[in-house]
Formats: C-alpha cells, structure tokens, sequence
C-alpha cells in the first residue's frame, strides 16, 4: 500500500479522528518480539516469515508490527500437508 492510498482509505473511511496510538503503541498490533513470544519462535523466524510473506506485517525503520490476531503461518502449512 502507498502512502497515496493510505491517505484515500482513510478519508474515504471517515477514520481522520481515529486513535491509533495508545500509550506508545499501534492499537491492535504486536510488535515482533511479541509475535516471537505468540508464536514461541525466535526474532530471526519471526523476520524470516515476514520477508518471505509467510507473516503479514509492515516495517517501519528497523521494526516489524503485526495484527494483534495474526494466524500462526505455521498452520497454514499444516494444513497444505494434510490435503496431500
């Protein structure tokens, strides 16, 4: 998504007053240390699964966000196999 978009999304939607942040944090979003920890995996699979777009997420600098209810990709892969 380009900023462009973004900006046409959310005027379209009405969400100009909308709060996303709270006490320092996106609503509605874990960082990936706190998907590492969901997931009980490591930083390394976490960043792994995003660039490989296993884990959807955004960056921004050197951070990863996810939705807060984020599917374990994992199962995604279970899945796969037990249709086989």
């Amino acid at each position: 998504m380009t900023g462009k978009e973004l900006i046409i999304y959310i005027l379209q939607n009405n969400l100009e007053d909308e709060q996303i942040f709270k006490d320092g944090v996106f609503i509605g979003m874990i960082s990936e240390k706190q998907a590492a920890v969901k997931f009980d995996v490591g930083l390394s699979t976490i960043r792994t699964w995003y660039v490989m777009r296993r884990l959807p997420g955004f960056c921004i600098g050197d951070s990863l966000y996810f939705l807060a209810n984020v599917e374990d990709p994992r199962k995604e892969l279970k899945n796969e196999d037990s249709n086989r």
